[in-house]
C-alpha cells in the first residue's frame, strides 16, 4: 500500500493545482488545457488503486460498512425465523 502513496499525492497536488489556478493569475488558455488533461492522471491513479490495492475482505452482503464493525441481519434474522 506504500507504493500508492505517491501516485494519490501527485494526483492530488494536481488536482488541488487545477483548483487554484484562476486565482493565481493562469492564463484562460491554461486553466482549459489544464482542465482537459486532468483526466489522464486521474484515470491513471484509479487504475493503479485499482491494480495494486489491497482488497476488502468483507463483503458487500455481510458489511455494508467499511469502517465500522457493524453486521447486516440475515434474512432469518430479519424475520424472526
Amino acid at each position: 500500500m506504500k507504493q500508492l502513496r505517491m501516485p494519490v499525492f501527485l494526483v492530488s497536488a494536481l488536482v488541488l493545482m487545477y483548483a487554484v489556478s484562476p486565482q493565481l493569475g493562469f492564463s484562460d488558455h491554461a486553466v482549459i488545457l489544464f482542465s482537459l488533461l486532468l483526466p489522464v492522471p486521474v484515470i491513471w491513479m484509479v487504475v493503479r488503486i485499482l491494480k495494486d490495492g489491497t482488497p476488502s475482505s468483507k463483503t458487500w452482503d455481510e458489511h455494508f460498512y467499511e469502517d465500522h464493525a457493524y453486521r447486516r441481519k440475515g434474512k432469518e434474522e430479519m424475520t424472526g425465523e
